[in-house]
């Protein structure tokens, strides 16, 4: 089987509530330079943080159908799950928290625990992983 490698699907929403944490608070950093440059430093640098730390962690988010496993990738954060460990693949609205940057997600059972990924387009994505899975559990 080829690879395949699914782009996530983004909520515009998310973005806009992230964006407007860390824009509220570069703002309230650049209103404290009058009366606290320290502060006002400190604030502008906390924000700038964590815009660093969610892109760290968030971009790219993408989903790959390798040979024999699931590969996770969210930033720099990688998660192998092989298909022969995997026991369920089904659609999820879980809002718990994941390398999924959208709501529209899919839960992947394996072994005693599960990941929530949200692939763009969940429907052929669910399809192609539970192909997988079943060739692979067909030839065990």
């Amino acid at each position: 089987m080829d690879t395949r490698t699914f782009a996530t699907k983004v909520d515009r929403w998310l973005i806009a509530v992230m964006a407007g944490a860390i824009g509220a608070a570069l703002f309230q950093g650049w209103m404290l330079r009058a009366i606290s440059p320290m502060a006002s430093g400190i604030a502008i640098g906390v924000s700038g943080l964590t815009a660093l730390l969610f892109i760290a962690v968030a971009v790219p988010c993408t989903y790959t159908l390798a040979r024999d496993h699931l590969l996770i990738r969210s930033g720099l954060i990688r998660q192998k799950i092989a298909y022969k460990d995997i026991t369920a693949v089904e659609p999820s609205a879980s809002p718990l928290s994941a390398p999924a940057l959208s709501l529209k997600r899919v839960k992947v059972s394996y072994g005693r625990t599960f990941q929530l990924v949200s692939p763009r387009e969940r429907d052929l994505f669910i399809q192609s992983l539970r192909e997988r899975v079943s060739s692979v559990h067909a030839s065990l």
